[in-house]
Protein backbone atom coordinates (compact mmCIF):
# COMPACT_ATOMS: atom_id res chain seq x y z
CA UNK A 1 0.00 0.00 0.00
CA UNK A 2 1.47 3.68 -0.82
CA UNK A 3 2.30 5.62 2.18
CA UNK A 4 -0.20 8.81 2.41
CA UNK A 5 2.95 11.38 2.84
CA UNK A 6 3.83 9.59 -0.95
CA UNK A 7 0.52 10.45 -2.56
CA UNK A 8 0.14 13.82 -0.81
CA UNK A 9 3.79 14.49 -2.17
CA UNK A 10 2.87 13.84 -5.75
CA UNK A 11 -0.72 15.60 -5.49
CA UNK A 12 1.59 18.56 -4.48
CA UNK A 13 4.22 18.63 -6.99
CA UNK A 14 1.41 18.06 -9.24
CA UNK A 15 0.00 21.05 -8.18
CA UNK A 16 3.23 22.88 -8.23
CA UNK A 17 4.24 22.39 -11.28
CA UNK A 18 0.37 23.68 -12.81
CA UNK A 19 0.96 26.77 -11.00
CA UNK A 20 4.51 27.28 -12.23
CA UNK A 21 3.17 26.76 -15.78
CA UNK A 22 -0.06 28.13 -15.24
CA UNK A 23 0.37 31.63 -16.77
CA UNK A 24 2.16 29.84 -20.10
CA UNK A 25 -1.38 27.83 -20.13
CA UNK A 26 -3.06 31.19 -20.13
CA UNK A 27 -0.74 32.67 -22.54
CA UNK A 28 -1.29 29.82 -24.86
CA UNK A 29 -5.22 29.58 -23.76
CA UNK A 30 -5.27 33.72 -25.21
CA UNK A 31 -3.08 32.87 -28.31
CA UNK A 32 -5.27 30.91 -29.68
CA UNK A 33 -8.44 32.88 -28.79
CA UNK A 34 -6.52 35.45 -30.69
CA UNK A 35 -5.82 32.66 -33.97
CA UNK A 36 -9.53 32.05 -33.96
CA UNK A 37 -10.92 35.34 -34.18
CA UNK A 38 -7.83 36.74 -37.22
CA UNK A 39 -9.25 33.12 -38.68
CA UNK A 40 -12.95 34.65 -38.88
CA UNK A 41 -11.92 37.90 -40.02
CA UNK A 42 -9.53 36.30 -42.55
CA UNK A 43 -12.48 33.73 -43.69
CA UNK A 44 -15.19 36.59 -44.18
CA UNK A 45 -11.95 38.78 -46.23
CA UNK A 46 -11.46 35.84 -48.57
CA UNK A 47 -15.12 35.21 -49.33
CA UNK A 48 -15.61 39.02 -49.80
CA UNK A 49 -13.08 39.27 -52.23
CA UNK A 50 -13.44 36.20 -54.23
CA UNK A 51 -17.09 37.13 -54.54
CA UNK A 52 -15.60 39.98 -56.13
CA UNK A 53 -14.55 38.32 -59.08
CA UNK A 54 -18.23 37.01 -59.14
CA UNK A 55 -17.22 33.19 -58.33
CA UNK A 56 -19.38 30.76 -57.46
CA UNK A 57 -21.06 30.97 -53.72
CA UNK A 58 -19.94 27.81 -52.76
CA UNK A 59 -16.52 28.27 -54.30
CA UNK A 60 -16.02 31.28 -52.37
CA UNK A 61 -17.20 29.59 -48.75
CA UNK A 62 -14.98 26.29 -49.32
CA UNK A 63 -11.91 28.24 -50.17
CA UNK A 64 -12.37 30.54 -47.23
CA UNK A 65 -13.15 27.67 -44.97
CA UNK A 66 -9.43 26.01 -45.93
CA UNK A 67 -7.95 29.39 -45.81
CA UNK A 68 -9.50 29.59 -41.91
CA UNK A 69 -8.52 26.24 -41.25
CA UNK A 70 -5.27 26.62 -42.31
CA UNK A 71 -4.99 29.82 -40.08
CA UNK A 72 -6.34 27.87 -36.94
CA UNK A 73 -3.81 24.98 -37.71
CA UNK A 74 -0.92 27.07 -37.03
CA UNK A 75 -2.58 28.99 -34.18
CA UNK A 76 -2.51 25.50 -32.53
CA UNK A 77 1.28 25.16 -33.14
CA UNK A 78 2.06 28.49 -31.87
CA UNK A 79 -0.27 27.91 -28.94
CA UNK A 80 1.50 25.07 -27.97
CA UNK A 81 4.63 26.39 -28.23
CA UNK A 82 3.29 29.39 -25.80
CA UNK A 83 2.08 26.19 -23.34
CA UNK A 84 5.84 24.64 -23.70
CA UNK A 85 4.80 21.53 -25.76
CA UNK A 86 6.69 20.93 -28.61
CA UNK A 87 4.51 20.15 -31.71
CA UNK A 88 7.04 18.60 -33.90
CA UNK A 89 7.51 15.96 -30.66
CA UNK A 90 3.57 15.45 -30.26
CA UNK A 91 2.97 15.01 -34.15
CA UNK A 92 5.28 12.18 -34.45
CA UNK A 93 3.72 11.04 -31.12
CA UNK A 94 0.22 10.92 -32.71
CA UNK A 95 1.88 9.21 -36.37
CA UNK A 96 0.41 6.00 -35.86
CA UNK A 97 -2.91 7.23 -34.30
CA UNK A 98 -3.39 9.65 -37.83
CA UNK A 99 -2.48 6.67 -39.76
CA UNK A 100 -5.42 4.65 -37.33
CA UNK A 101 -8.28 7.63 -38.16
CA UNK A 102 -7.04 7.64 -41.53
CA UNK A 103 -8.54 4.99 -41.78
CA UNK A 104 -11.23 4.70 -40.27
CA UNK A 105 -11.96 8.30 -42.01
CA UNK A 106 -11.45 7.24 -45.46
CA UNK A 107 -14.98 7.66 -46.67
CA UNK A 108 -15.10 10.99 -45.19
CA UNK A 109 -12.35 12.13 -46.43
CA UNK A 110 -13.48 10.73 -49.99
CA UNK A 111 -16.69 12.61 -49.66
CA UNK A 112 -15.02 15.78 -48.60
CA UNK A 113 -12.17 16.09 -51.76
CA UNK A 114 -15.10 14.77 -54.45
CA UNK A 115 -17.55 17.98 -52.20
CA UNK A 116 -14.22 20.22 -53.20
CA UNK A 117 -14.08 19.22 -56.58
CA UNK A 118 -17.82 19.57 -57.05
CA UNK A 119 -18.19 23.01 -55.38
CA UNK A 120 -15.01 24.07 -57.99
CA UNK A 121 -16.17 22.50 -61.33
CA UNK A 122 -20.07 23.19 -60.97
CA UNK A 123 -21.81 20.37 -62.89
CA UNK A 124 -24.49 21.82 -61.23
CA UNK A 125 -25.38 24.76 -58.34
CA UNK A 126 -28.08 25.59 -56.07
CA UNK A 127 -31.63 25.45 -57.48
CA UNK A 128 -30.39 23.11 -60.24
CA UNK A 129 -33.14 20.39 -61.45
CA UNK A 130 -30.93 17.52 -61.63
CA UNK A 131 -31.62 13.09 -61.00
CA UNK A 132 -29.24 10.79 -59.99
CA UNK A 133 -30.49 7.38 -59.97
CA UNK A 134 -33.64 7.25 -58.35
CA UNK A 135 -33.53 10.29 -56.60
CA UNK A 136 -35.08 13.34 -58.90
CA UNK A 137 -35.56 16.94 -57.70
CA UNK A 138 -33.88 20.22 -56.87
CA UNK A 139 -30.38 21.10 -54.95
CA UNK A 140 -31.03 22.74 -51.95
CA UNK A 141 -27.32 22.53 -50.33
CA UNK A 142 -24.02 21.28 -52.41
CA UNK A 143 -21.62 20.39 -48.83
CA UNK A 144 -18.29 19.38 -48.64
CA UNK A 145 -19.34 16.01 -47.57
CA UNK A 146 -22.80 15.72 -48.90
CA UNK A 147 -25.62 17.35 -51.53
CA UNK A 148 -28.89 18.13 -50.01
CA UNK A 149 -31.48 17.38 -52.93
CA UNK A 150 -35.40 18.05 -52.10
CA UNK A 151 -37.25 15.66 -53.88
CA UNK A 152 -40.93 16.63 -56.05
CA UNK A 153 -42.37 14.63 -52.73
CA UNK A 154 -40.98 17.33 -50.82
CA UNK A 155 -38.38 14.61 -49.05
CA UNK A 156 -34.62 15.57 -48.69
CA UNK A 157 -31.50 13.04 -49.86
CA UNK A 158 -28.55 13.73 -48.44
CA UNK A 159 -26.39 11.88 -51.54
CA UNK A 160 -22.64 11.36 -50.44
CA UNK A 161 -20.35 13.36 -53.02
CA UNK A 162 -18.41 10.32 -53.66
CA UNK A 163 -21.69 8.99 -55.11
CA UNK A 164 -22.14 12.00 -57.26
CA UNK A 165 -18.86 12.41 -58.57
CA UNK A 166 -18.46 8.92 -59.29
CA UNK A 167 -21.67 8.16 -61.06
CA UNK A 168 -24.01 9.63 -63.74
CA UNK A 169 -25.90 13.30 -62.76
CA UNK A 170 -28.71 14.80 -65.65
CA UNK A 171 -28.89 18.32 -65.37
CA UNK A 172 -32.14 19.69 -66.54
CA UNK A 173 -31.38 23.46 -65.55
CA UNK A 174 -27.81 23.97 -66.87
CA UNK A 175 -29.02 24.77 -70.44
CA UNK A 176 -31.89 26.89 -69.92
CA UNK A 177 -33.52 24.94 -72.37
CA UNK A 178 -35.45 21.46 -71.77
CA UNK A 179 -37.76 19.32 -74.59
CA UNK A 180 -40.46 17.70 -73.44
CA UNK A 181 -42.89 15.27 -75.63
CA UNK A 182 -45.70 13.05 -75.66
CA UNK A 183 -47.91 11.05 -77.48
CA UNK A 184 -51.61 11.64 -78.91
CA UNK A 185 -53.65 9.51 -80.65
CA UNK A 186 -55.83 10.20 -83.87
CA UNK A 187 -58.68 7.96 -85.94
CA UNK A 188 -57.03 6.16 -89.07
CA UNK A 189 -59.86 7.92 -90.93
CA UNK A 190 -58.46 11.12 -89.91
CA UNK A 191 -55.70 13.40 -91.89
CA UNK A 192 -52.28 12.90 -89.86
CA UNK A 193 -50.91 15.33 -91.45
CA UNK A 194 -53.25 18.12 -90.67
CA UNK A 195 -54.02 16.83 -87.17
CA UNK A 196 -50.07 16.80 -86.32
CA UNK A 197 -50.69 21.08 -87.88
CA UNK A 198 -53.11 21.53 -85.51
CA UNK A 199 -51.54 19.85 -82.44
CA UNK A 200 -48.07 22.13 -83.67
CA UNK A 201 -50.43 24.93 -83.57
CA UNK A 202 -52.32 24.56 -80.26
CA UNK A 203 -48.59 24.23 -78.63
CA UNK A 204 -47.60 27.32 -79.65
CA UNK A 205 -50.45 29.00 -77.68
CA UNK A 206 -49.39 27.19 -74.97
CA UNK A 207 -47.75 29.85 -71.83
CA UNK A 208 -43.77 28.62 -71.22
CA UNK A 209 -43.81 26.78 -74.70
CA UNK A 210 -40.98 28.68 -77.01
CA UNK A 211 -40.91 29.79 -80.30
CA UNK A 212 -37.39 28.64 -80.45
CA UNK A 213 -37.16 26.07 -81.17
CA UNK A 214 -40.51 25.72 -82.75
CA UNK A 215 -42.93 23.05 -81.76
CA UNK A 216 -42.58 20.09 -83.65
CA UNK A 217 -45.54 17.16 -84.46
CA UNK A 218 -45.01 14.13 -86.04
CA UNK A 219 -46.50 10.44 -86.80
CA UNK A 220 -45.12 8.21 -84.70
CA UNK A 221 -46.63 5.04 -85.76
CA UNK A 222 -49.55 3.25 -86.59
CA UNK A 223 -50.94 2.02 -83.30
CA UNK A 224 -53.34 -0.98 -83.32
CA UNK A 225 -56.29 1.25 -82.95
CA UNK A 226 -54.84 4.60 -83.58
CA UNK A 227 -52.23 6.38 -85.79
CA UNK A 228 -50.23 7.98 -83.38
CA UNK A 229 -48.22 11.74 -83.47
CA UNK A 230 -45.57 12.76 -81.22
CA UNK A 231 -45.45 16.42 -80.03
CA UNK A 232 -42.02 17.92 -78.96
CA UNK A 233 -41.72 21.12 -77.59
CA UNK A 234 -39.66 23.56 -75.69
CA UNK A 235 -39.42 24.77 -72.39
CA UNK A 236 -37.17 27.07 -69.94
CA UNK A 237 -36.67 25.24 -66.75
CA UNK A 238 -35.37 28.24 -64.64
CA UNK A 239 -38.45 30.24 -65.36
CA UNK A 240 -41.89 27.50 -65.53
CA UNK A 241 -42.87 24.58 -63.91
CA UNK A 242 -42.20 21.57 -66.77
CA UNK A 243 -44.62 19.39 -64.99
CA UNK A 244 -47.54 22.01 -65.28
CA UNK A 245 -46.32 23.03 -69.08
CA UNK A 246 -46.54 19.60 -69.68
CA UNK A 247 -50.12 19.55 -68.34
CA UNK A 248 -51.19 22.74 -70.34
CA UNK A 249 -49.78 21.23 -73.48
CA UNK A 250 -51.65 18.37 -73.33
CA UNK A 251 -55.10 19.70 -72.52
CA UNK A 252 -54.11 22.83 -75.39
CA UNK A 253 -53.53 19.61 -78.11
CA UNK A 254 -57.01 17.86 -76.76
CA UNK A 255 -58.90 20.68 -76.81
CA UNK A 256 -57.41 21.77 -80.37
CA UNK A 257 -57.98 18.32 -82.43
CA UNK A 258 -61.54 17.98 -80.71
CA UNK A 259 -62.75 21.66 -81.67
CA UNK A 260 -61.68 20.50 -85.46
CA UNK A 261 -63.75 17.16 -85.28
CA UNK A 262 -60.76 14.93 -84.46
CA UNK A 263 -61.29 12.08 -81.98
CA UNK A 264 -58.63 10.11 -80.04
CA UNK A 265 -60.19 6.41 -80.66
CA UNK A 266 -60.44 4.25 -77.68
CA UNK A 267 -58.49 0.68 -77.85
CA UNK A 268 -60.81 -1.50 -79.77
CA UNK A 269 -60.61 -5.15 -78.64
CA UNK A 270 -62.82 -7.63 -81.55
CA UNK A 271 -64.12 -10.73 -79.48
CA UNK A 272 -64.85 -13.55 -81.52
CA UNK A 273 -67.35 -16.38 -80.20
CA UNK A 274 -66.26 -20.15 -81.38
CA UNK A 275 -68.50 -22.48 -83.68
Amino acid sequence: MIPANVLTDAFRNLWDGFVERLPSLVAGLGVLILFYLFSRAVRLLVRRSIARVKAQAHAAQVVSRLVSLAVMVVGVMVSLGVMGINPGALVASLGLVSVGIGFALKDVIENFLAGITIILQRPFIIGDAVRFGDVEGVVEDVRVRDTVIRMYDGRKVFVPNRSLFSGVVINSTVNRRRRLDFRVGIAYRADPARAAGLAAEALQGVRGVLDDPPPLVVVEELGESSVNLRAYFWLDPTTTNPLEVRSEAVTAVKEGLEKEGFSIPYPVVTVQSGT
